[in-house]
């Protein structure tokens, strides 16, 4: 969840992208050359805008000396967040990996090439924030993490890859404040990296990349299959038990409704873009799909 802040810094710029050109083909096939001037910005202000938020907000160099933090894989019942950490590590890089191939290919690369670029880039964003860790008191370098971004990379290097599993699946997180987040001190706002409570990771199935049903009605929506956790990491005054969750739902596509409801152009990509990776908190999941996974922890108050 460290990796919120980042996310948003790397939208902005992939929006600044996406508002200056109508279509990305068009563009790819006019150059004549590369030009660097985007993939400056993602070497350039991305990483400095990170190390300013990790010293400001991840408390880097707070620590005495560097050190390792090892937490294992995560997943487990008495895991300071219940799984929910590292299915947020694996969605951060495959998110920064998706706009890093985005990027190199409209600076001229090849798909392919931009792909591997791409996961490149998202291993070392992932490497450096863990090196940023290690010089905090609050977390440090976990080599649970870099397997946990590594998954995110490969994820997202297979979709790039094959348009048709693009078309078919999608990664997205989830989020809305939690009550008890809500009731945080007002210097605590920004602090949506903590509120696990809030938020879900989601592997959807999207049934606008199923033959046959990709030209119904069916197409605007998608089969959800997610995680989540409650009653971690702050101490909760809603929830009475740490749990961990998976559940299937079926949602709204927003992403594809976007193309058919805005008209073509800069803000309809935009839109887009941002709805395939952000899953709005609106989808039908009857508690009958919701499985509360074994082992629920009494929270004792503090």
């Amino acid at each position: 969840m460290k990796w919120i802040h980042a996310f948003i810094i790397l939208f902005v710029f992939l929006f600044s992208n996406l508002f200056a050109q109508e279509e990305i083909t068009v563009q790819i096939e006019e150059k004549q050359k590369k030009d660097y001037t985007a993939e400056y910005w993602l070497f350039g202000s991305v990483p400095a805008l990170v190390i300013a938020w990790g010293i400001g907000t991840w408390g880097w160099g707070t620590a005495t000396k560097w050190h390792f933090e090892g937490d294992g894989w995560g997943l487990e019942q008495d895991s300071y967040t219940g799984g929910a950490d590292k299915w947020g590590h694996t969605w951060g890089i495959y998110l920064i990996s998706r706009i890093g191939t985005y990027t190199f290919e409209w600076s001229g690369d090849s798909r392919t090439r931009a792909a591997i670029k791409g996961f490149i880039y998202g291993q070392f964003v992932g490497l450096g924030i863990e090196v940023g860790d290690g010089f905090g008191d609050t977390y440090g370098f976990a080599w649970g993490d870099m397997v946990w971004n590594l998954g995110g990379g490969l994820f997202a290097l297979l979709l790039d890859l094959y348009p048709p599993i693009d078309n078919l699946l999608g990664f997205q997180m989830e989020y809305w404040p939690s009550e008890d987040h809500r009731n945080q001190k007002k210097e605590k706002w920004l602090e949506v990296t903590s509120d696990v409570s809030g938020q879900k990771y989601i592997l959807a199935l999207k049934l606008s990349g199923v033959p046959y049903i990709k030209d119904t009605f069916l197409k605007y929506f998608q089969i959800d299959f997610g995680y989540y956790t409650k009653g971690y990491w702050y101490n909760p005054s809603v929830d009475k038990y740490k749990t961990r969750h998976t559940y299937i739902g079926f949602a709204m596509n927003f992403s594809r409704l976007s193309e058919s409801v805005f008209p073509k152009g800069g803000w309809r990509r935009a839109f887009s873009s941002f709805l395939k990776y952000y899953h709005p908190p609106v989808a039908y999941n009857p508690d009958a799909l919701d499985n509360t996974l074994a082992g629920k922890t009494l929270i004792i108050p503090k």
